[in-house]
């Protein structure tokens, strides 16, 4: 029972491969349109991260933004060069905008099925090996057809790749996708609260960074990411970092951002009675029909006495729900938070011990 998929005409019949190489051999390409901040950002983003290859797990306890990383990354990335191709296992919202589609268990079931019957009978002690084979000649076929020139992003990454089921069929296909990241030119974004949990044989030994989350106790929407290149030690069965400092990134995910969707900031309450000055002068203002962030910051600096921060504090207060207030949603405005649904990924509990 066959798992890879038939080959195009082209492909057999063309002797030669004369497609582009590696970015490192053609130069970088970065998206025509891109204001010079954000191809300062690109590079960067490109450079840290290989030429956007390998694996980088992302880690860190409920609420400390792992999602918030992997939809913002993908989200420029996607913006930046265009040409990648945006998997995720999980629908965004309509605000991320445009992306190939779907890759998880459910979409692939035909696959694992497959995978699952061809092993029926086998000695446990050949399982490995047959599983193996299966992976990776999914991965010459209909993988390669999925992933190839892609930024995968995959939220509870232990789900794929879980140390307490070595046989699953997801687990030893998630294997064969990151030992061939390279030739696949895919980059993949796991989040997961404990790396412990991810498989020493599948996974660990293919991870190419690590990412800690650290969320602002000053700015509640504030959030910090610091970036290490690592290395499995397999006699210590721990991830190493390499010489180096990490390399943070920082953003406010409460921030209007006027590349996102039409950028506007839409009054959602026109009846609420402002609270404070500083929402009644907010408020006329965005009623005037200054609905672009930075035209209101700029407008509120050289006609008023009102700050930046000032600015986006009372912009948080009325569209967001922030912690220790109560939410008001007088106005709604695109965000890197309004990108997906923290609704729909599992919270999961993965720190259970034995003993609870």
């Amino acid at each position: 029972m066959a798992l890879i998929s038939e080959r195009t005409r082209w492909e057999t019949d063309n002797p030669f491969d004369d497609s582009a190489g590696y970015e490192s051999d053609v130069g970088v390409r970065f998206a025509d349109d891109l204001a010079p901040e954000d191809r300062r950002r690109a590079a960067v983003t490109y450079n840290l991260f290989q030429e956007l290859w390998g694996v980088a797990v992302v880690k860190g306890d409920p609420g400390t933004g792992k999602d918030l990383f992997g939809n913002y990354l993908q989200y420029n990335l996607k913006r930046w060069f265009p040409w990648k191709r945006i998997l995720r296992d999980e629908k965004p919202r309509s605000l991320f905008g445009s992306y190939t589609g779907l890759f998880n268990e459910r979409v692939i079931v035909d696959d694992l099925r497959k995978m699952r019957e061809i092993t029926k009978g086998i000695k446990a002690t050949k399982i490995d090996g047959v599983m193996d084979k299966i992976a990776d000649d999914w991965i010459k076929g209909a993988g390669e057809v999925l992933l190839k020139n892609s930024v995968l992003y995959l939220t509870e990454y232990w789900r794929y790749c879980y140390n307490r089921e070595p046989h699953n069929p997801m687990n030893k296909t998630m294997g064969a996708i990151q030992k061939t990241k390279r030739h696949l030119d895919t980059l993949i974004i796991g989040t997961t609260q404990l790396i412990e949990e991810l498989d020493k044989r599948t996974s660990l030994p293919w991870i190419d960074w690590r990412v800690t989350c650290s969320r602002s106790h000053v700015n509640p929407t504030g959030f910090t990411y610091f970036v290490e290149r690592v290395k499995y030690d397999r006699r210590l069965d721990i991830l190493i970092a390499l010489p180096g400092r990490p390399f943070p990134i920082s953003f406010d995910a409460g921030k209007p951002r006027s590349e996102m969707g039409d950028g506007r900031i839409v009054i959602k309450k026109p009846q609420y009675r402002p609270e404070t000055d500083e929402e009644r002068i907010v408020l006329d203002v965005l009623k005037t029909g200054c609905d672009n962030y930075e035209e209101l910051v700029d407008f509120l600096e050289t006609e008023g006495d009102m700050s930046e921060w000032e600015t986006l504090m009372v912009l948080k207060e009325l569209g967001l729900k922030l912690p220790g207030k109560k939410p008001k949603f007088v106005i709604d405005y695109p965000c890197y938070f309004k990108v997906y649904n923290s609704k729909s990924v599992p919270q999961l509990r993965t720190a259970i011990k034995v003993s609870d």
